[in-house]
């Protein structure tokens, strides 16, 4: 089923009924994350098993997941965003300069929000008002993206030493829980991740214009008739995809105290596979913020798996290979039964 057809029977009150759980692409996601987490477990219990660990393995995943909620937003219309790292990456180093200028916290954040919204209008217009391939236009926008911020830079890290002491400490403070006699520190780089994510899933699923994005992924000719704003739809969908890709830029800023042109190099890669494997389709119409999630912490367990057992790092990029393909094969059956 897919997620434009759940939502209409959520509109008609239909009960889902179990079996539809039971075959749904997250509830395998979640059991196949389930059973690596328990692999895990058993074969590396002394240090899998530690908040340490799930604390690195989270705040790691949190800039891919950022990514691929970007990249589900514009697959769910049927596009695609090739260039979500290279503008984080200039997003990043334009907020990083204004910094190191002296220009005070919140308008250079809004400088990097500005640079990324512009780039993310940029896509949607020439895609639907010029009608070029989402594939050439945001490829267009990688490379330029890119290498504006390596001319910036020239290829340097950009620090900003006389910025406020607490935007460098932002994405790093932690909230301190105590239970019983053990402390465990939860990243606010963590935190805001999350919540984001948390917001716009709710958003994607019970707001209507963020709904109606399925509807123009699945058919975008009959939204059209039925009185959808088509063009504007999409070109907010990738303008949405950009401010996911700005927040991600704000939080590696300040994580890592610089700003950087190679942030994100093959980013786009991990975001298409993780959306992909989430349950998001190269054909429209269907995705999910939690199925994103899901894909991205499979991906996170896999690496971390790798990183545990002292796997080959080839082998760890073969691995997400064989899962994205898998996925992808799955994706098209599924587009297959369903036109039939």
């Amino acid at each position: 089923m897919s997620s434009a057809q759940a939502l209409v029977d959520k509109d008609k009150g239909m009960k889902i009924p179990l079996k539809s759980v039971l075959s749904s692409r997250q509830f395998w996601l979640l059991t196949i994350n389930a059973v690596v987490v328990i692999g895990l477990g058993i074969m590396r219990p002394d240090t899998f098993l530690s908040w340490i660990n799930f604390k690195a393995v989270l705040s790691l995943m949190s800039y891919d997941l950022l990514l691929a909620i970007a990249m589900t937003t514009v697959l769910i219309v049927r596009g695609l965003d090739l260039s979500v790292g290279a503008v984080m990456a200039l997003s990043s180093v334009v907020m990083a300069l204004l910094l190191r200028a002296g220009v005070p916290v919140l308008p250079s954040v809004l400088g990097g929000l500005v640079v990324a919204l512009a780039c993310g209008f940029t896509n949607g217009f020439f895609i639907v008002r010029v009608g070029i391939l989402p594939f050439l236009v945001t490829l267009a926008m990688m490379t330029a993206a890119r290498g504006v911020a390596t001319v910036l830079t020239t290829g340097q890290y950009i620090s900003f030493p006389t910025a406020p002491r607490w935007f460098s400490r932002f994405a790093r403070n932690e909230f301190v829980f105590q239970i019983g006699d053990a402390s465990y520190g939860v990243p606010v780089l963590l935190i805001v991740t999350l919540t984001a994510t948390l917001v716009f899933g709710l958003l994607l699923s019970n707001w209507v214009p963020l709904r109606r994005l399925f509807f123009i992924g699945q058919n975008a000719e009959a939204a059209k008739l039925s009185g959808i704003q088509v063009e504007r739809l999409t070109i907010a969908a990738y303008m949405i995809s950009a401010f996911f890709v700005w927040i991600a830029a704000l939080l590696m800023t300040s994580a890592n105290k610089i700003g950087y042109a190679n942030y994100g190099i093959t980013a786009e890669m991990r975001a298409i596979a993780a959306a992909v494997i989430g349950g998001a389709s190269f054909f429209g119409g269907s995705g999910s913020i939690f199925g994103t999630f899901l894909g991205v912490l499979l991906l996170a367990l896999i690496g971390n798996g790798f990183i545990l057992l002292n796997g080959d790092p080839n082998w760890q990029q073969a691995t997400i290979g064989v899962v994205l393909i898998v996925a992808v094969g799955i994706d098209a059956l599924r587009t297959i039964r369903t036109r039939r």
